[in-house]
């Protein structure tokens, strides 16, 4: 045995258990040919080398730190346009390794590991450390991540994420967050609610949903999708009442006022017969007002919705299990690190990244009080639009996540079920909320694409 300075390159293919589950054989193809048309030409460039094989993923060595970072990022890039629907997430470590013959062991090895499960797919992140061994021998751009914590690690790991498309996302993100233009609007109540309108052509609108906030949300997991929408449309979107910038306070909060909301912001707009696309809670409210008013929604599209609150489901285990967090939420909302909110992102967010979670958890502070949260998990547990959906006349597409932990897809289904000619499809993701690295989230695009090109066809 002999110990040495090296960098680990740790890679995991996403979602390989649930793959494999659907499709053995192809799944073992895809990864096959991953390795043999990505991965060891790269390792072969950067003068690295596989040490470890398992199922769904590999380790590898490398003398150099900059070798591992240029390696990373090159697998990731290859992987995105050659790997099929299988995505990857990276880390890496620089520090002592001790070698046994042909394996490798050590702490450098436990880190990048560890990152790589931090990382989001698609992804890589690197620690401090082995960005300041590799100096300038790379032509990585890095972004910080901040101190994080890994699993099995003693103390927290300075990150950093490599960006893998040469600073267009985050330039993207800031073009769209610069540009907008935040207005009010007045619903039936008299209560506020800022607005604005992002991009060009034709309109699309967002339903309403809590924890929102117009400015914040473009440093979030919504980011990234609104962003792909905001590029095909003219995106208009709002702060629901009680959150973010819209007024908060003692008001009614109900399917119907959400619905009023949602109107009102569509008349300040100056649209009418558009598609509204919706997000959980959202639904309901396009649901009541595309029933009260038919002319005004020409379709509809629906992520992760319900039809019933969990207080207004059958299922007593739905009832105590909100009842619980809406309890824990109303007395830690404002703690620190781990809070209700970080749990709570967790559960929004399962797939996304640790920093992307710690982001969101925070972000909620922003968006919304203690108080008003649990209000809000209140009245909208109890919301059920059940006998409303037969009234939907308009097209309707539903998508769900598979393994949704807010609002199972049964919810999804028996919205689909009640409006006449609805298409329900099944995503297979884990997100309630959906960033845009979430392997399901080109999918979930394609078809809000194509159902938009469908609808519009049709309208005359």
């Amino acid at each position: 045995m002999s110990r040495r300075l090296a960098a680990i390159l740790s890679l995991d293919v996403v979602g390989y258990t649930d793959a494999m589950a659907r499709d053995a054989p192809g799944t073992l193809a895809a990864v096959a040919a991953l390795l043999r048309g990505v991965v060891r030409p790269e390792l072969r460039a950067r003068t690295g080398r596989l040490f470890k094989l398992m199922g769904d993923g590999a380790l590898a060595i490398f003398d150099s730190a900059a070798d591992a970072m240029t390696a990373a990022a090159r697998i990731q890039q290859a992987a995105a346009t050659q790997a099929g629907s299988l995505r990857l997430r990276a880390g890496v470590h620089a520090g002592d390794v001790t070698q046994d013959g042909d394996d490798v062991f050590g702490d450098a090895v436990n880190i990048a590991a560890r990152l790589q499960a931090a990382a989001p797919p698609g992804g890589v992140l690197v620690s401090r450390l082995t960005a300041d061994l590799a100096g300038g021998g790379h032509d990585a751009a890095l972004h910080p991540k901040g101190m994080i914590r890994l699993k099995g690690v003693p103390r927290p790991v300075e990150a950093l994420s490599v960006d893998l498309n040469g600073g267009r996302s985050e330039a993207r993100l800031n073009r769209f967050a610069e540009s907008q233009r935040i207005r009010f609007a007045a619903s039936a109540d008299g209560v506020r609610l800022a607005w604005t309108a992002i991009g060009e052509g034709a309109p699309l609108v967002k339903a309403p949903n809590w924890i929102q906030h117009l400015e914040e949300d473009w440093r979030t997991l919504n980011a990234g999708w609104m962003a792909d929408l905001a590029e095909r449309r003219r995106f208009i979107r709002f702060d629901q009442r009680g959150n973010g910038l819209s007024d908060r306070g003692e008001f009614e909060l109900s399917a119907e006022r959400f619905a009023d909301d949602l109107e009102a912001v569509m008349i300040a707009a100056g649209v009418e017969r558009v598609p509204v696309i919706a997000v959980s809670q959202g639904c309901p409210a396009a649901c009541t007002l595309a029933a009260r008013r038919p002319d005004l929604i020409s379709g509809l599209i629906f992520i992760g919705g319900f039809a019933q609150g969990p207080l207004a489901r059958s299922d007593a285990q739905h009832r105590e299990l909100a009842e619980l967090l809406n309890a824990m939420g109303r007395v830690g909302w404002d703690g620190e690190y781990p809070s209700i909110r970080d749990h709570f992102a967790r559960i929004l967010g399962p797939d996304a990244s640790p920093d992307d979670q710690a982001v969101y958890a925070e972000h909620m502070r922003a968006c919304i009080t203690a108080e008003d949260f649990g209000r809000f998990r209140e009245a909208t547990g109890r919301i059920d639009v059940t006998d409303i959906l037969p009234r939907v006349s308009c097209p309707t597409l539903v998508l769900h996540a598979r393994g949704d932990r807010l609002q199972p897809p049964d919810q999804g289904r028996r919205l689909a079920a009640g409006i006449p000619d609805a298409r329900f499809v099944a995503l297979d993701s884990r997100n309630h909320v959906m960033p845009d690295y979430d392997p399901a989230w080109p999918q979930a695009l394609a078809e809000i694409d194509a159902f938009l090109a469908q609808i519009e066809g049709a309208v005359p």
